[in-house]
């Protein structure tokens, strides 16, 4: 089914859609700014002239703003923050500004109020200001067992809950076992401030373990051969297995070798420690595509294996061609499993490679080709068929009423007159809060109001939100397409290769940016924007350059231009570099002869990697069918074997 047909009724709903802002923006300019001299007023503490503005804006959508953000400079307005809390009962607004009544409650010690208030989930702050207030309020039956658990930690918790802390250490309540607890929580994640800050509240005669531990943190190799002469101890026994695992880092063979055949018998290990350190020594193998793995995972026990584990047995016979041991492993999948899409997929690839397993899996296949995914595709390349494109409307047309309906809500006009003003980061946070509470079929609805206005990021996400992945023109949007063109072929890129890298990396949200810092719609860090506009002999570009479509896509397509000459063109390779960097992807090529790609891909040792590469050969192939109604550049004739890291080394030289 195309995209484009049989949706008439939708085109109208655009229209009015059209219409309605339409409206809104021309009769609504007066309203509008008033609401920004009223915002105006409250900062500049002129209550008079703000009531005076505010009170003719009192059916607007975005008059609650205007009380949320008065009540905000007035939270000792209790008769205020309560009444608007039950007039906006629910709604975004009214729990930003429930949990700042919350502070305002715990500041100045009103420790009931805030009882009355508080909602589990209100997050670690809260919950230990919660926590204080049960102590001051409550001593005789204050849940001493609640705050250990949040004390019991490998991360560092938040200053407001320090008080709680000391309340917990002054009653004698975090004994040494505990402490011991806590320490070794922090050393899993190297916290090692945390760790010596709990260490000095040991008693003097075990400090010399907490010693012992650092040294094997910092030293496992020369530690580890010296815990040979320690005593069997429950402490002794958590440094040796963190020793193990440091070492494994430098020396993963050497680590397996001490552990079965040194530490294994010396100490009094519980299973779930013996469990725990193979597990993490054969991941530590598996990800370093160390051929023995396959040998090392039969030495242990199932029970040792948990989900990741199970996945990396399958993929350690996968990188060396044990066909035979990927059927193994995919058998022994529990059913949940078993019956992921990879898995059917790999069942089906091992058994055209067994004696006698061919008709299976050619069935096996057939069935996958089915599906419009990564997988679905592969399946049809290997059998030589046309690819299923699945395209349903994620509401019908006969919806179209029903999206109106939705548009007209109070909250959903407070959220288009947002997105109008340039707020966009309070017009989503407002649109997932209350997506969250909508039934699966007015979620879609949303959906499509959200690309009807424009807003493909959010619809992307609000589609997933209503678990309905088959409407691949709200899914796959042709935006930004004029820039995507030019600068795709003025790079000799195919359009859709860019394209598939831009939906992957920011589903089409031209400001976004993500924790690590990177921007835009193909998420430039800014050295690499640096280091491409240097190349290009532009002008370095801003961080607001990189938010906007064009530099963004100019600088985005010529990095990946970049990257494809590095790798001679190889473009799993190149993708896979955009994601992790170029040297990560080197040291993941394989080291004697060529590896087939979708083998290479599978076994990528980043678990985002692994599903960013997927993801991106899966929309650009159909974004390539968008763009010309016809798939020109097949997926698997687009994975070329992954050459050795010998083969690109001599290219390069």
């Amino acid at each position: 089914m195309r995209f484009g047909d049989g949706r008439f009724l939708f085109l109208a709903l655009l229209l009015w859609v059209w219409l309605a802002v339409a409206g809104w923006a021309a009769g609504g300019d007066e309203a509008r700014q008033t609401f920004l001299d009223a915002e105006q007023a409250l900062r500049d503490g002129d209550l008079i002239r703000y009531r005076a503005l505010a009170g003719r804006l009192r059916d607007d959508p975005l008059y609650p703003y205007l009380e949320f953000e008065r009540l905000s400079q007035r939270l000792d307005d209790d008769a205020g923050v309560r009444r608007f809390l039950a007039e906006q009962d629910g709604s975004w607004l009214a729990e930003r500004l429930r949990k700042r009544y919350l502070y305002h409650l715990a500041k100045v010690g009103r420790h009931r109020d805030l009882l009355a208030l508080y909602r589990s989930g209100d997050g670690i702050k809260l919950h230990c200001l919660t926590l204080r207030a049960q102590l001051a309020t409550d001593r005789a039956r204050f849940p001493w067992q609640e705050a250990i658990d949040l004390w019991l930690s490998g991360r560092t918790r938040p200053p407001a809950c320090s008080p709680l802390f000391d309340a917990l250490y002054t009653a004698g309540r975090i004994t040494p076992d505990l402490l011991w607890r806590r320490i070794g929580l922090a050393m899993a994640r190297r916290n090692l401030r945390l760790a010596r800050f709990l260490a000095r509240k040991l008693p003097d005669d075990q400090r010399e373990d907490f010693r012992l531990w650092l040294q094997m943190d910092k030293k496992p190799a020369a530690t580890l051969q010296a815990a040979l002469d320690w005593p069997d101890t429950a402490r002794h026994r958590a440094i040796v297995l963190h020793g193990l695992k440091r070492l494994a880092r430098q020396d993963t063979a050497g680590a397996w070798r001490q552990w079965r055949e040194v530490f294994a018998d010396r100490f009094a290990f519980s299973e779930d420690q013996r469990h725990d350190i193979e597990r993490s020594l054969l991941l530590r193998a598996a990800w370093r595509h160390m051929p023995v793995v396959v040998e090392w995972f039969e030495q242990v026990p199932e029970a040792a294996l948990d989900r990741e584990a199970r996945a990396w047995r399958i993929r350690s016979a996968l990188r060396i061609g044990d066909w035979g041991g990927v059927l193994a492993g995919i058998e022994a999948l529990p059913a949940g499993e078993a019956d992921d899409e990879q898995w059917r997929y790999w069942r089906a690839r091992a058994l055209l490679e067994v004696p006698g397993g061919r008709d299976e899996g050619r069935r096996a296949l057939a069935a996958l080709a089915r599906n419009t995914s990564y997988y679905g595709f592969l399946a049809a390349d290997r059998l030589g068929r046309d690819y299923t494109f699945t395209d349903e409307p994620v509401v019908d047309e006969g919806a179209a009423r029903a999206v109106r309906a939705l548009a007209r809500r109070p909250v959903f006009r407070r959220i288009r007159a947002l997105y109008e003003l340039g707020r966009t980061g309070e017009a989503y946070g407002e649109w997932m809060h209350e997506i969250a509470r909508l039934s699966d079929h007015d979620k879609r609805l949303a959906a499509r109001l959200a690309h009807e206005w424009g807003w493909h990021f959010t619809a992307i996400v609000t589609t997933a939100r209503a678990r309905h992945f088959s409407d691949l023109s709200l899914r796959f949007p042709l935006a930004y397409k004029q820039p995507v063109l030019r600068h795709a072929r003025s790079r000799n890129l195919p359009p859709s290769f860019v394209l598939g890298v831009v939906r992957r990396e920011s589903a089409f949200k031209e400001d976004a940016r993500s924790p690590a810092g990177a921007l835009g719609l193909m998420q430039l860090m800014p050295a690499t924007a640096r280091h491409v506009s240097r190349q290009l002999g532009i002008d370095r570009p801003s961080r607001a350059d990189l938010q906007r479509a064009d530099s963004n896509i100019l600088l985005g397509t010529s990095y990946l231009r970049e990257l494809l000459d590095r790798f001679q063109g190889h473009e799993v390779l190149a993708t896979a570099g955009y994601n992790a960097g170029p040297h990560r992807v080197r040291r993941w090529l394989p080291e004697n002869g060529p590896l087939a790609a979708d083998v290479w891909v599978d076994t990528i040792p980043f678990d985002e990697t692994r599903k960013y590469v997927r993801a991106v050969l899966f929309y650009s192939t159909v974004f390539d069918w968008k763009l010309d109604d016809r798939v020109d550049r097949r997926l698997l004739a687009r994975m070329r074997p992954v050459p050795p890291a010998t083969a690109l080394q001599l290219a390069a030289q």
